[in-house]
């Protein structure tokens, strides 16, 4: 084995590398990100620790802090990899400057569906970010078993945070449609916009009521403090 990866080896656990994996795949994650995927059920202290370390050794960096809560205080720190993570997986693009809303709403989908799995709810038998369905790309496909009702379901979430315009939206909607008609699939997966508030979900819905019914049919807006029982009603 080469000094390079005799250091590497030395330098990051099995855990280090999951952790650095999962950054790679959503771009970033914040503190609470990092505690539920990779600490449950271990101290807080236990990740501030990693996460500073790797930190400090350049296979993570910090971007920012994501907005804080109505309630105030300062928001969580969100990380994204360093020059040697990004090294470790041969990222090309440049690194991002500022804390991507929309990359942490995707990660907060997954922690809920995460979250429901270890509640014995469902369970996640696949999951992509940024899955290509031409002609556009999902931010989020799970494929997800519900033993209890005894289906599966698959499902493209799209996250919303109310800046896109009604003809991007609709241009979303037709492109899924678009893919459903030449899916392979016996049932093609539920598109699902994922959003913070009611405000959003009106002016999504408002947006769909606008698209050609039978497309309309194959989309569900849901906020995502709600998500997982929505989705067990589908």
């Amino acid at each position: 084995m080469g000094d390079g990866r005799m250091k590497l080896r030395m330098e990051l656990s099995d855990r280090d590398m999951d952790l650095l994996g999962g950054t790679c795949e959503f771009s970033q994650l914040s503190t609470p990100h990092y505690r539920e995927l990779y600490f449950h059920g271990v101290s807080h202290s236990v990740a501030d620790v990693v996460l500073t370390r790797l930190v400090r050794l350049g296979y993570l960096s910090r971007v920012g802090r994501r907005a804080s809560q109505p309630q105030g205080g300062a928001g969580a720190w969100v990380y994204q990899l360093g020059k040697f993570g990004r090294a470790l997986f041969d990222i090309q693009s440049r690194p991002a400057t500022q804390v991507s809303n929309h990359a942490l709403m995707i990660a907060d989908t997954f922690v809920s569906l995460v979250k429901a799995e270890r509640a014995g709810v469902l369970i996640i038998k696949r999951r992509d970010v940024e899955l290509p369905v031409p002609p556009q790309r999902a931010d989020l496909f799970a494929s997800v078993d519900f033993p209890h009702q005894r289906r599966e379901s698959k499902y493209f979430f799209e996250i919303d945070l109310g800046n896109e315009a009604r003809s991007i939206i609709l241009d979303k909607i037709a492109g899924y449609w678009q893919a459903s008609s030449v899916s392979k699939e016996e049932f093609f997966p539920w598109v699902v916009f994922v959003v913070r508030n009611q405000a959003i979900a009106n002016q999504l819905q408002r947006y769909i009521r606008d698209a050609p019914t039978d497309q309309q049919e194959m989309v569900r807006v849901f906020m995502l403090g709600e998500l997982v029982p929505k989705l067990m009603q589908l």
